[in-house]
């Protein structure tokens, strides 16, 4: 008898010792998704931390891409979410978690796939430094790491507005040969050695072809 109360004593202790720490904790649980189709993320990485000591705290979704970090001391927490294939994403927003409640985050983390492609950029200027738009622009790819990227044609533009122009190619390592041509210009060629998912910037200026008056000239000058 004196065995079983013990036992009890024991049990009682042990169960009010959980609920005073659980009083004296928080949690805070969330979402996480796929951002192109909205299906949630299983074993997607949470982690927590206070912003005043700094202390770390971790989670991970569950089959329905829900998570909940419990046993939090109160305070204000950064979170960020990671899963592999997966651009990472953190909250601006710092999280107050209280003593005894659960800090639900109600916007899910909508996390974007890695990019699987290399991007060229840039823009395109006169002789004097202005931008010019309608200006064609085409790509070509020289060589690729990847054995399915055949050399040719790549790609072709026209530049907007403000003179700019965009490529988005597979991401694999590349040579691009790129050439800007406008009517009244001579056309200019660079090459960009792209390394896989990197985005490089370029930029150029024409300069205008010589009209029959300049060459008149330059041969009186011969």
């Amino acid at each position: 008898m004196k065995k079983s109360f013990l036992s009890f004593l024991t049990a009682c202790l042990t169960l009010g010792g959980a609920a005073l720490a659980q009083a004296r904790t928080g949690s805070l649980s969330g979402r996480v998704v796929a951002r192109e189709s909205g299906r949630p993320l299983v074993g997607a990485k949470v982690t927590l931390t206070r912003s005043v000591t700094k202390e770390a705290y971790g989670g991970e979704t569950n089959d329905k891409g829900e998570f909940q970090v419990a046993a939090l001391p109160p305070g204000s927490y950064v979170v960020e979410v990671d899963a592999e294939g997966r651009a990472g994403a953190r909250l601006n927003v710092l999280q107050t978690v209280e003593a005894g409640k659960t800090t639900v985050i109600k916007q899910p983390f909508e996390l974007e796939s890695e990019r699987a492609y290399s991007v060229i950029r840039g823009a395109v200027f006169n002789e004097r430094g202005l931008t010019m738009p309608n200006v064609t622009v085409t790509a070509e790819r020289v060589s690729s790491a990847d054995a399915s990227l055949k050399p040719g044609k790549a790609g072709a533009t026209v530049t907007n507005g403000v003179g700019e122009f965009a490529f988005r190619f597979p991401g694999a390592d590349a040579v691009y040969r790129v050439t800007a041509q406008a009517k009244g210009y001579r056309p200019q060629t660079k090459e960009l050695d792209v390394q896989k998912r990197e985005a490089r910037n370029m930029a150029f200026q024409l300069e205008p072809e010589p009209t029959r008056r300049d060459s008149r000239k330059d041969r009186a000058d011969e």
